[in-house]
C-alpha cells in the first residue's frame, strides 16, 4: 500500500468508528425489548433494529465520503453482493456493512451481536471496525492500523498444536440442506481439536481469533458483510484467512477459514474436500 492509501484510511477510521458506535446505541435501545421479527427465510431473521442501525451507518459513511460505494446487508442483500462482486476489484473504496450481525442472538437476548463495518480497496479488506455493544467491545484493525480491542493491542494466539486449539464455526442459513457436510466437519474438529464453539456472529468470531481467544474459525455460506471487517482485523493481528482449500480468501466467496497462522494447514486438512 502506498502512503496516500494510509492517509485515506486514517481519515476514514474515525468516521467508521463513529458510525459503529452510534449504530450500537441504536441496537441497545431495542435490545431486551419486544421487537417485531420478520423472516427472510425459515431460519433467517430481520428486525427494525437491523434497519435502523443500517440507516445510521450508511448515512454517516455516505455523508462523509459520497463517492465511496456502500454494500449494506438489508438494502442490497445477496443479489446486490453478487452484482458488486463482478466489479469490486475496479473500485478504489467500497464499504461493506452488517448493521446487526447475530440477529438471532439479538432477538433471543444473547449478547453476541455486533455492528460490522469493513472497507475494501480494489476488493481487498483494508480496514475493519466491529462494535459489540452488549459486550462493550470495539475491535479495530487494518492496513497500517494496529489491531486493538477497546484501544488495547491484540494479537493472535501462538497455539501450534491442533490438539490444544479452540476452534469456532457457524451454520449457514441453508444448514438443513447441508447437514451431511456440516456434520462431517464438526466430527473432524471434535476428533482432533481441544473443543469447538458456535457463537452465532461471524464478525465476533473473527475478532476473537484476532484477539487470541480462539485459535481458528471456519464457516461456509458467509456474505461479504460477515467477513470484510473481521478479515482486516485478523490480518492486522498476525492471523491468516483463506478459503477452505487454503487458497486466497475472497469476501465474495462462500468459504472462510481464519486462524492464527500456525494452525492453518492443519485446519485446512479438516475442512478441505
Amino acid at each position: 500500500m502506498t502512503q496516500p492509501v494510509y492517509a485515506e484510511l486514517d481519515s476514514r477510521l474515525p468516521i467508521a468508528l463513529r458510525a459503529a458506535q452510534v449504530a450500537g446505541a441504536v441496537l441497545m435501545r431495542h435490545f431486551g425489548r419486544a421487537v417485531a421479527i420478520e423472516l427472510k427465510s425459515p431460519v433467517e431473521l430481520v428486525t427494525i433494529a437491523d434497519r435502523e442501525s443500517e440507516a445510521v451507518v450508511v448515512a454517516e459513511l455516505q455523508g462523509a465520503f459520497p463517492t465511496d460505494r456502500v454494500l449494506a446487508e438489508e438494502a442490497d442483500g445477496p443479489a446486490g453482493a453478487q452484482r458488486l462482486g463482478a466489479e469490486v476489484h475496479s473500485l478504489p473504496w467500497c464499504w461493506v456493512v452488517d448493521p446487526l450481525d447475530g440477529t438471532t442472538n439479538f432477538a433471543h437476548g444473547q449478547l453476541a451481536f455486533a455492528v460490522s463495518i469493513g472497507l475494501l480497496h480494489f476488493g481487498q479488506p483494508v480496514l475493519g471496525v466491529v462494535h459489540a455493544p452488549a459486550r462493550r467491545e470495539v475491535f479495530v484493525g487494518g492496513v497500517g492500523i494496529p489491531p486493538t480491542c477497546n484501544g488495547r493491542p491484540i494479537r493472535v494466539s501462538d497455539v501450534a498444536d491442533l490438539g490444544n486449539a479452540l476452534i469456532a464455526t457457524g451454520f449457514p442459513y441453508d444448514r438443513r440442506q447441508r447437514l451431511d457436510e456440516l456434520t462431517l466437519w464438526f466430527r473432524r474438529v471434535l476428533e482432533r481439536a481441544r473443543d469447538l464453539r458456535r457463537a452465532g456472529a461471524a464478525s465476533i468470531d473473527l475478532c476473537e481469533v484476532a484477539a487470541g481467544r480462539l485459535d481458528a474459525f471456519y464457516e461456509v455460506g458467509l456474505q461479504p458483510w460477515d467477513t470484510a471487517a473481521g478479515q482486516a482485523i485478523v490480518e492486522a493481528a498476525g492471523g491468516r484467512l483463506t478459503g477452505f482449500d487454503g487458497g486466497p480468501h475472497d469476501v465474495f466467496g462462500q468459504r472462510t477459514l481464519a486462524s492464527n497462522g500456525r494452525l492453518h494447514g492443519a485446519v485446512v486438512e479438516l475442512v478441505a474436500g
